[in-house]
């Protein structure tokens, strides 16, 4: 019996858990503006080790902000350039939405800003299903390099450890039968 306890014990300690995210995914980011609907421009990447957008223009409108947008596995990181200098206007919606394949943002948590000085608060994130919304309303830049946003997902088992730890209960209750 003891064997068995701590086979059983083992298993359990083994077993990994997958982690969801956003490498590998497409996504279409649309800029909005005045309105959410009112659509400034429209880009669209797959989620890679490198920048999904360098230098892109339209983002917002014909204000070339950023340097570059990089969206990670966790995370989604804009880069202004140094002349960017003002508040974002505080119209019903300004920014981005974030829309990734069917069922990436399945797990998703959380999301909130890296610490920062500015006017930035979580409450301008939001997500429901795939897709991500950044409402910059009102957000203060001035003196800003970059923002981070952060992306918690829940752990989930992996599906291998799953079997694994299934096929151990298994050879354990068979074991047990034959004694």
């Amino acid at each position: 019996m003891k064997n068995a306890v701590f086979a059983v014990s083992l298993l359990i300690a083994s077993t990994s858990f997958a982690h969801a995210g956003l490498m590998g995914s497409g996504v279409t980011a649309n800029y909005h503006y005045a309105t959410y609907g009112s659509i400034l421009h429209t880009e669209t990447s797959t989620v890679a080790a490198s920048n999904e957008w360098v230098n892109p223009t339209g983002f917002p409108g014909d204000w070339d902000a950023f340097d570059y947008i990089d969206i990670g596995d966790d995370y989604i990181h804009f880069d202004y350039k140094d002349d960017a200098c003002c508040r974002w206007n505080n119209t019903s919606y300004n920014g981005f939405e974030f829309i990734f394949d069917s069922g990436v943002l399945a797990d998703l948590a959380a999301v909130s800003f890296s610490a920062n000085t500015d006017d930035y608060v979580d409450s301008m994130l939001s997500w429901v299903d795939d897709t991500l919304f950044v409402n910059w309303q009102g957000g203060n830049i001035t003196g800003v390099d970059s923002v981070h946003i952060n992306l918690t997902f829940a752990s989930i088992p992996a599906p291998a450890s799953a079997l694994l730890l299934g096929l151990g209960l298994v050879g354990l209750s068979l074991r047990r039968r034959n004694k």
